[in-house]
């Protein structure tokens, strides 16, 4: 006979008489870890056998969150009692999809529903299984700073919540024998802590969390969900690129990557969108969201709570603005202001002119900003060398007049700024000028705090800025150099004047700093030598990329470059066809008729800007059916 409750139905069942030993859940306790410790209390082997004696068939024995209605007649109390003591129950809201954990409703992939997990020092301090060791991602305690046990080590099998009790497993070994791996990795327990506080609504350790360099405001406002969601899809990428093994290591990985994302934000999320994404940027399009569309899909676009991950996305359009520098930017992605790369639209918003007369004031001279031609529709003008644009008073410098006043050479200070690492936060026409207070921004930078007084005393193991500037190394390395200087990732010991080329450095820092360019550039040109040597702009560049004729390499921190072993075959195996036609004293039309005739395959390449314009090479071993002799042609190779 069952008996009923007003607005309660089914409550206690007669015919099943409550269990000798009832204990009541602690707050905290996971569901089936409740479910084993009751079984193991009462002397069954199993806790099948228990749901069993409940009434339960095999499919809700089984079942990730077993009905409390026949549960609770084992321990003489109601369901609505049950539930109300902490314990989970089904979704009804999402069945199938998610699971109640802690009274979250969790997506079932980001659960242990089948396999369990165990921290072993909770059990022997708590005697229970707590429900943050149902989540897929508690691969740790983080308050016992151990690993979570997953796996029998006798039977090589995974935890099942249906085993002999908390510590045994169900092949009889006894779990309380293992010593668990600690874990000393400060930053990754204090996601895990972060994790654990959400799930049991507990305030957070904001002095951890800051430590590691967290997005404490983001984080606070974050849900769990939304959290849980971050770390699969950080796996999912270590899997794509990583190919990780098992799945208890995958989650693991998962954590870690999660963590090192986290740590100092935003900076190592820039590193890791260099790293990992950046070698298989599509740069067939232009834009950031294009260019790096499998991440942008995945973190914001398929996570439902997107306003949480605001700050995310702020980092991702700051990493292709201030680090990537390769990509336009859709104003809906952000509302850019001037000064980083954007497209000719959004630049001439920010002018206040036509895009037609912007494109004639670029032709003309009037501004002088580089252009990349990314494809046949789109162009992405770089900024990197106009920042914020301000209207202020005071002198425009000539690039060797901006040398001058910084006392370094010409060459070295226009490899600097082509390279993007000038900064002009204040306008001037034609804009290929210096402002004096952005040259004085960049001295000041230089020379790191140091006031000249009196000259500094040099020693052997010396070098000024000035005898640096004067070693045989390329102007790139030499401008690589001196942008270090200015963040002072190379410091200056002193400095024998009060201008940057009397800064005194330690040589074996600055040979140290330069082997490790040299390292890094290694067998690798930029895309100003390449289109320097084959007499190109950028958009043919790109499409020699395109099209697997030269091969691109992303290095961190100096950005795309060609391989060395791509130039030379290319150079060493093509000529160009207007080389040819200034040999024979003919347009290049004519040789690409002759070529034609002849039926020797031609490159044909189409400026994006001037569809007009054709860039062609033929191969230098068909040089001779054009009447090309084997001297010039040694010409041509030279």
């Amino acid at each position: 006979m069952k008996h009923t409750r007003e607005h309660q139905v089914l409550t206690v069942d007669d015919s099943i008489q409550p269990l000798v030993i009832t204990p009541s859940p602690v707050k905290g306790e996971s569901l089936p870890g409740f479910i084993l410790r009751t079984a193991e209390l009462n002397g069954y082997d199993s806790p099948m056998k228990l749901l069993h004696y409940a009434g339960m068939d095999d499919n809700e024995a089984r079942s990730a969150r077993p009905p409390l209605d026949k549960l609770a007649g084992l321990y003489g109390k109601t369901a609505a009692e049950l539930k109300a003591a902490g314990l989970d129950s089904a979704d009804t809201q999402h069945t199938g999809r998610h699971l109640q954990v802690m009274g979250h409703s969790i997506p079932s992939m980001f659960t242990r529903s089948k396999h369990a997990g165990v921290c072993l020092e909770c059990v022997e301090a708590h005697g229970y299984i707590d429900g943050f060791h149902e989540l897929k991602y508690a691969v740790a305690c983080p308050m016992h700073q151990i690993r979570t046990i997953n796996t029998c080590p006798s039977c090589q099998q995974l935890l099942s919540w249906h085993r002999a009790g908390l510590t045994r497993c169900r092949c009889g070994a006894d779990l309380s024998q293992i010593a668990p791996e600690k874990l000393n990795n400060p930053a990754m327990l204090a996601l895990l802590g972060i994790l654990y506080a959400k799930l049991m609504r507990q305030p957070l350790n904001t002095e951890q969390i800051e430590d590691c360099g967290f997005p404490l405001a983001a984080i606070e406002q974050m849900s769990i969900q939304t959290l849980l969601s971050m770390i699969y899809r950080f796996g999912l990428f270590n899997n794509k690129h990583n190919h990780s093994g098992a799945d208890d290591d995958a989650d693991w990985m998962a954590v870690k990557t999660t963590t090192d994302v986290l740590s100092d934000w935003p900076h190592r999320f820039h590193d890791y969108l260099e790293q990992v994404h950046a070698p298989s940027a599509n740069l067939k399009v232009s834009g950031l969201r294009g260019q790096f569309n499998s991440f942008y899909e995945s973190f914001f676009k398929n996570i439902r709570q997107d306003n949480e991950l605001q700050f995310m996305r702020e980092a991702f359009i700051s990493f292709g603005q201030n680090r990537w520098r390769q990509a336009s930017m859709h104003p809906k992605l952000s509302q850019l202001s001037s000064g980083q790369a954007m497209g000719m639209q959004q630049l001439a918003n920010q002018l206040g002119v036509q895009p037609s007369t912007l494109r004639k004031m670029i032709a003309d001279k009037v501004i002088n900003v580089e252009v990349n031609e990314l494809n046949a529709t789109r162009k992405l003008v770089t900024l990197s060398v106009q920042q914020p644009f301000e209207f202020a008073s005071g002198s425009r410098w000539s690039l060797k007049q901006a040398a001058q006043q910084l006392d370094i050479p010409v060459e070295i200070l226009r490899a600097y700024r082509s390279h993007g690492y000038y900064e002009a936060k204040h306008f001037v026409a034609p804009m290929h000028m210096f402002h004096e207070r952005d040259i004085e921004v960049l001295h000041k930078r230089l020379m790191q705090g140091m006031q000249f007084k009196v000259p500094f005393l040099i020693v052997k193991h010396h070098i000024t800025l000035a005898q640096v500037m004067r070693l045989k190394i390329s102007s790139e390395m030499k401008a690589m150099w001196l942008n270090a200087v200015s963040r002072r990732q190379i410091l200056a010991v002193g400095t024998t004047s009060a201008l940057p080329s009397g800064l005194v450095f330690d040589v074996h820092n600055v040979k140290s700093y330069l082997d490790k360019i040299k390292i890094a550039l290694h067998n690798t040109l930029s895309f100003n030598e390449v289109q320097s040597e084959l007499k190109i702009n950028r958009s043919t560049l790109f499409a020699l990329v395109k099209h697997g004729l030269l091969t691109k390499a992303y290095l961190q921190p100096y950005g795309l470059r060609i391989t060395e072993n791509s130039f030379n075959y290319f150079n060493n195996n093509m000529t160009a066809c207007r080389e040819v036609a200034l040999l024979k004293n003919t347009t290049q039309k004519a040789v690409l008729e002759l070529c034609r005739q002849m039926r020797i395959p031609v490159i044909q390449i189409r400026s994006s800007s001037h569809r007009s314009q054709v860039t062609c090479w033929i191969p230098k071993f068909k040089l001779n059916l054009l009447g090309v002799g084997l001297g010039i042609q040694h010409l041509l190779a030279a």
